[in-house]
């Protein structure tokens, strides 16, 4: 019923609803195709890397997500949502690198230290 209430009414969605919308589309299931390469018994290092795009893509959709999203009634000039959407991208980009890093090291500082590997 609501996607076709689009076809009949005058119904028009601004910058930031299409954006959003775009961000929400982008997001990818990698589940059917990692699954169609286990069966097939595909290289294990095309299978990671495959694997590790479709994370950092999934990753990028919903930050982006969150970001156009805060600019859906947002009143300002389009220059000012444009540098609130690249401010926020940046800070949420460096912000997760830094967390990223931290966690790494202290993982590895962590498996080193308490000799797992047997």
């Amino acid at each position: 019923f609501f996607a076709a209430q689009g076809l009949f009414a005058s119904e028009t969605l601004g910058l930031a609803e299409s954006l959003t919308f775009g961000a929400l589309l982008s997001a990818t299931d990698p589940v059917t195709t990692l699954a169609a390469f286990e069966e097939l018994n595909v290289d294990p290092h095309l299978f990671s890397i495959v694997f590790g795009e479709s994370v950092l893509n999934d990753a990028v959709s919903i930050v982006l997500f969150h970001i156009f999203a805060g600019c859906i009634g947002y009143s300002g000039t389009l220059s000012a949502i444009a540098v609130q959407v690249v401010t926020d991208f940046i800070y949420v980009f460096v912000g997760s690198a830094l967390a990223g890093l931290m966690f790494g090291c202290f993982s590895a500082l962590l498996f080193k230290h308490l000799h797992l590997g047997g």
